[in-house]
This record gives structure tokens, sequence and C-alpha cells, in this order.
């Protein structure tokens, strides 16, 4: 997400806009790639690029400025000198991200899609960071910062710095080893300084280091949370900040020695200990990039047995595994394989939907800064399954050292044959190439990802056919999300039978739930299938941060249900979840204490839907524009019966007419609010103000 400046005078790109446009005008689906491209190179998308990008991809300029216009995250005029992106996500809502909109917009005097008169700042909403753990959260070009309030924020905009390395370098090499994670939350949160000032005091005393940038273990309350290795155990430190490093080495950290922030050997921590993971037991463990420690700790065990099996044995084990697809529609995984395996077509696809955009989830985000190899080696797998050649990664532009990571790690995979023409020495060819979106919430839906893979705006297809049937280009194509696809190399690893013992009824393996909002220990949980949501809430959670009771959790993201404490006992499991009105989805959680304003929850989540709709289906793009206003009326105290009937009637309506989840989904949260929260859908206080925002 480049916000490299520029003059914006006509024709001054021309030559380098044709140049670009010209090297991805080959690539299928290239539109998308070039317009990022200029965009990377230009700081925004200038009008003279519609004529010339149409010019050599041999399409309309109007399909060109359509594409441009449909994607937030291409800009049509020159940023600021640093763009600065809000998060307005209910998970940062729950923390007071509404008082920090307040505050920034009335900081540097301009609105959202504005810049500073003096050029230094453009102001962007943005909707998640995936560091709905440390919240509220801010973007300042690529660099995210965690638990940002106004204080910190007037800090960070004097501050001039630039986006992370991808390692932090100059690492010595040692004797000791420490483990300081560099996934987004715990950079966040200042983990590079960290690093820099364990290697710097280890130099000073002489000390033999090596510091090892892990991902994160997802204990995010306690990020930075470093680790050493003493006696073959790993014990950890934390929160630790660059002034604690000193006292840390007079404490005898680096073998075990005791500290105030000494947190004990790191496997018998009650939040890790009381987990079973399978999908994420490498993260937080493993170098993310190095694939001998990826090897060292099972992987492409599952990838070594599948390409001894025919493509019906591994679709077999797959299914009896009871793998269900982990992005919140929550089908069969083997039984869409089946269709694609038994699919006609000379060429199939794998997709990975990386598109992760739901509030209060970031487990995607983990697992591919964490330990990326086994999403290639789950999409590789998939790609041997039904006869794939070609995969494709959509991975959010919102999560650029995800993308950075992602791509490396596929290089590390092409060198070594685990990709490429000859799998494993298998004979059998599959290639796997990284795509960036673009800021569309909608193109996390598979048939709206498929058009834009195909350099197209996110609209939704109608269906049938299926994307197993007729998918990305026409042929039969997987679309998996990160965690299920993640899923699959222990299932071949260690059996169907192995992985169908977690989990309980139709809900088999293990669920990554996600704590976010306001919870006093946020984090990653993976647990097997039928735990309470009290559980979760109480015993990892902790309650809420600022120790007031639960009024209510957002399961399922922006189009999930506001559960009622009254409901925390229900097992999560995919149908009894659905029993009680609400959904899994990626397995976000996002808590609100009892200061939180139901009724603006429910306009947010019509607001939400408006900004992010297709366009497609009437019910969606008029209907949720319509629930913002009739809201508005009820909070206003106009005809407050009438208008909660007709409310209930919108929301009805789009739950039946839209085409897909967004628009049939948004008034789930609604409905929720009526049901269980009916006192905030009322005329407002007359002091006016809006409940909920301080945490």
């Amino acid at each position: 997400m480049s916000t490299q400046s520029a003059g914006s005078g006509k024709g001054a790109h021309e030559a380098l806009i044709s140049g670009i446009a010209q090297r991805h005008a080959a690539r299928p689906g290239g539109l998308l790639p070039a317009l990022h491209a200029i965009q990377d190179e230009l700081g925004y998308v200038p009008p003279e690029a519609v004529p010339t990008v149409a010019e050599v991809f041999n399409v309309s300029r109007a399909e060109v400025h359509g594409v441009i216009s449909f994607y937030h995250l291409f800009r049509t005029t020159p940023p600021g000198r640093r763009t600065l992106y809000l998060c307005r996500a209910e998970a940062c809502q729950a923390m007071g991200a509404r008082a920090l909109e307040k505050h920034t917009k009335e900081r540097l005097g301009i609105d959202f899609h504005e810049t500073t008169a003096d050029g230094r700042i453009s102001l962007e909403p943005i909707f998640c960071l995936g560091n709905c753990a440390c919240s509220p959260a801010v973007m300042i070009d690529d660099f995210v910062h965690g638990r940002v309030t106004p204080e910190r924020l007037d800090a960070l905009l004097e501050e001039s710095r630039g986006e992370p390395e991808a390692a932090t370098p100059g690492m010595p090499e040692g004797s000791h080893t420490v483990f300081v994670p560099r996934d987004t939350t715990a950079l966040s949160m200042g983990a590079d300084d960290v690093a820099a000032a364990i290697a710097g005091e280890a130099a000073g005393r002489g000390e033999s280091v090596t510091v090892v940038r892990n991902g994160s273990r997802g204990l995010y309350w306690l990020e930075p949370m470093i680790e050493v290795e003493a006696g073959g155990v790993r014990h950890a430190y934390g929160p630790v900040r660059p002034a604690d490093v000193p006292g840390l080495f007079d404490a005898g950290f680096l073998t075990a020695g005791e500290h105030g922030l000494a947190l004990g050997p790191t496997e018998e921590m009650p939040y890790l200990a009381g987990q079973s993971r399978l999908t994420f037991a490498r993260v937080g463990i493993t170098d993310p990039l190095s694939l001998v420690d990826y090897r060292a700790h099972g992987g492409y065990e599952g990838l070594a047995k599948a390409v001894g099996l025919s493509r019906e044995e591994i679709v077999d084990i797959v299914t009896e595994s009871g793998l269900r697809g982990r992005g919140g529609a929550a089908f069969p995984t083997g039984i869409k394989w089946r269709t694609v395996l038994n699919a006609e077509g000379a060429q199939k696809y794998v997709t990975c939907n990386a598109d992760e955009g739901d509030s209060g989830t970031y487990a995607d985000r983990m697992v591919m800064e964490s330990d990326p190899f086994v999403v290639i080696e789950g999409m590789t797998i998939a790609g041997l399954a039904v006869g794939a050649t070609q995969g494709y990664v959509y991975l959010r532009a919102e999560y650029p050292l995800a993308i950075r990571i992602m791509n490396e790690a596929i290089g590390i995979a092409e060198a070594a044959g685990l990709l490429g023409e000859n799998v494993m020495d298998s004979g059998q060819a599959f290639h796997l190439e990284v795509r960036e979106a673009a800021g569309a919430y909608i193109c996390g839906e598979e048939t709206s990802m498929l058009e834009s893979l195909e350099g197209k705006r996110g609209v939704i297809r109608y269906r049938p056919p299926l994307p197993a049937v007729k998918g990305l280009f026409g042929a039969p194509t997987i679309v998996n999300n990160v965690i299920t696809l993640a899923s699959v190399p222990i299932i071949l690893a260690e059996g169907a039978e192995y992985y169908r013992n977690y989990g309980t009824g139709r809900s088999r393996g293990t669920l990554t739930v996600q704590l976010a909002g306001n919870v006093r220990r946020g984090g990653l949980v993976e647990i097997g299938f039928g735990r309470t949501l009290r559980e979760l809430l109480e015993d990892f959670g902790g309650g809420t941060a600022t120790g007031r009771p639960i009024r209510a959790v957002q399961a399922g993201g922006p189009l999930g249900a506001y559960i009622h404490p009254s409901q925390f006992d229900t097992p999560l499991d995919y149908e009894a979840i659905a029993e009680i009105g609400g959904m899994i989805g990626h397995g976000g959680l996002v808590v609100f204490d009892d200061t939180v304003d139901m009724g603006e929850q429910a306009r947010f989540a019509m607001e939400f839907c408006a900004i992010e709709s297709c366009g497609k289906c009437t019910p969606c793009r008029i209907g949720a524009v319509r629930g913002v206003e009739v809201i508005d009326r009820i909070l206003s105290g106009d005809d407050e019966s009438g208008n909660l009937l007709l409310l209930r009637d919108l929301c009805d309506t789009m739950v039946a007419g839209s085409l897909c989840a967004l628009g049939g989904m948004a008034p789930f949260p609604v409905i929720s609010v009526l049901d269980h929260f009916p006192e905030d859908l009322r005329a407002r206080r007359s002091s006016g103000g809006i409940a909920g925002d301080e945490p």
C-alpha cells in the first residue's frame, strides 16, 4: 500500500504507465496487478492511466475506470507524504475507536479521504487491520500500531517512522537463543525495538546470543513476549519493553533467571496448556521462513504421503476427516474437492481466500506470517488431489507483512522443488502465486473473489454454476480459506481418524477462536469444537479489559449476531451456534462491556453493508441504505414503533432476497439487537453522546 506522492501533470507518466501495463498484460487477470504496480510507483493511479491501460489490455476505458473506482484502496489523486489508516471495525469500536476517530479529525483538521493543507498526511478509514486483540489500531503507511490512544496517536504523528523490515538486520548469532516475534501485532507493540535492544545489550556485555524472529504464540496481551531456550525448554517473559532489557540481562534471563516479567516455561502457561494446537502447532515456535525448521517440526510429511496416493485416495482422507470450510459457510471440504475432481476440464485451479476482512479475526494473518509453508503445503496437496496445476493466494492489501512473507516462502519452496513442474519428484506440477486484493470486503465472497482474480470489479456471480464446476477463468476451481487449507497437511500426515477425534457431532477437528475487542486476554485459542462460549470468554479471555461486565459478544464478524450473556453456555459448534441465530464464521469473538450502545452497533451493521455492497442486487444495495435511515429515525424518536416494524420487515427482505451473504446476513446483528437489546433502539438521551465509546 504505497503512499509515495507525485505530481499529477497530464501525460507526465504515460511512458512509465504503458511500460507497467505491458509487463502485466500477458498475465491472466493482470489488470489488478498492473493497477497496483502503477500505484506502488506513483502513489496513486492518475486519470491519464485509464486510456493507456485500456489500450494495452484491449478493454474499454469504462471497464478500467470501473475497476479502479470499485476498490477502496486505489487512489486517483496524489496522497499526502504519509497516509494514516484508522480502523473503524467493531473490535476497535469496542476499545474507543469512535473517540479516536473524532480526536484524529480534530487534530488534523480534515475528514476521511482528505489531506492536510501542508500535504503531510492523508486520512483514510479502513475496516480491520487484523490487529483486533490489541485494538484500537491504526496503520501509518505500511506499519500497524496497536492500543492507540489519542495521546499515543499524537506522538505517532510527530514521528517519521518508515515501514518495518521483514527481519531485524544485524542480529548476532551465539550460544544463547532468544525468540522475539515479528508478526504484525507483536510489531505493533514494539517487538522490533525489543529485538534491537536485546542485540545491542548482548553486544555491549559480550554475550553470545542468537535472536530468532519467530511468529507470535498468540498471547497478544503479553506482546512483545520473548522466549529463551534453556536446558531444552523455552521460557517466556512479557510484555517486554526496550527499557526492561538491561534488567533482564542482570537477572540472567538467558538461562531462565527470575524476573518480574518471567512467565515460566511457555508450554506450561495455562492459556497454551488448555489448547489443542493442530493447525497452529508450529506457530510461535519456528522461524517462519526456515524450511529446515518447518521440516524439523513435521512440515511436508503430509505432502510426502500425498504424492504416493491417488487423487481419489487424497480426497477420501479429507472427506473422512470431517473437515469443513473454516471461512464461514462450513461446507464439507471433501465434497467440494470431489466435485472439482470429477468436473471436466483440462485446466483446474486451487484458490486460497486470504481476504480475511471480518472484524475480530486474525488467524489467517497469523498463520501466513508465522507458518507460511503450511498454507503452501495444503494448497499443493489440494492441487494434487484434483489435478490442478496452478494456485492463487488472494491476499488482502491490508496485510503487507503477510504478502512479503508469503511471496518469500513461495520462492523458497520453488527453489527446493516443493513447487513447480515436478513437485517433490512426483512428476506432477503445481505453481503458486500471490495476488494482492484492493480493499473490497465483498471480495471475501467466493465468486466476487474469482471476479477480482480475473482482473474485474468484485461483483458477485449468480449460482449455479458453482465455482467447483465453473470457477476461475471458467474452469473447475477449489475455493478454500487459509485455515481450511492449513489444516490439510496434518490430516494427510496423521490420518483422518486422528483429526476426527477432536470436536463433536458434525463439527470435527479444531476451531481457531480469536478473542478480540474489550477482552482482558486477547489472543488465539485453538480448541476442539464443543467448548462453550463462557469458557472461552472467562477461562481464556478473563472477562473484559475494563473490568466491567460483558454485555454482548459478536461472533462471526460484521455479519454475525450479537450474543447475549444468557446464551454464553452455548457450545461452540456450527449447529449449536446456528440454533441461537448466530454463526461461527472465521471464529472471531468481539467482546463489548456494559457501556456499549447497541443501537449504534445495529446502525453500523447497516452502514458497513451500504459501504461494502457490490451493488448487484437491490435488497443489499438499497436495503442497507434504507436500514441506516430507518435506524436514524428510530434513534431520533420519529414514529418509533412504526419504524421498528419497518426495520424488521426490511431485515426479512434483505435476508430472503439478497444474492450473497453480505446483504443476506448484514441484518443478523440488527435482528439480534431487536431481540436481545431492544432498550437501546430508543430515542437518544437528551444530553446527547453515544455510550460505549470509552473503554
